[in-house]
């Protein structure tokens, strides 16, 4: 089993909480709005989930609480640029061998990909 403290879904929960910490201390959130948002995670993000299902989960969080903004927008760059290197290096290495037509579609699924992460901003 892989160990849980390395998944995205920890780093997410830990965020979340260290966000509601901070917001609570400042006096920048009610005692009430944070258990809401603290009930809303623990339903949306649950313990089984892979990093893969916590990506498409992220771009949401902040529909109903606008204070997991920053959280939202630091995970989505985050996955941008890494998916954006991922893609360079792949579609290199597909031209490199002349497999012009499959570079051509992973850029196309980049794009794609793309658009839909913009369109949850």
């Amino acid at each position: 089993m892989a160990d849980k403290t390395n998944s995205l879904l920890f780093q997410v929960e830990q965020e979340v909480a260290k966000l509601l910490l901070v917001k609570l201390e400042k006096f920048n959130i009610t005692l009430e709005r944070a258990s809401q948002i603290a009930k809303f995670i623990l339903s949306h993000l649950p313990e089984d989930l892979t990093d893969e299902q916590v990506l498409k989960i992220i771009p949401s969080l902040d529909d109903q609480f606008y204070e997991l903004s920053e959280i939202v927008h630091k995970h989505m760059l985050d996955y941008e640029e890494k998916y954006k290197n991922e893609t360079v290096k792949n579609m290199q290495e597909m031209i490199k061998h002349s497999h012009f037509q499959e570079a051509s579609n992973l850029a196309f699924k980049y794009f794609e990909l793309k658009s839909e992460l913009k369109n949850h901003e």
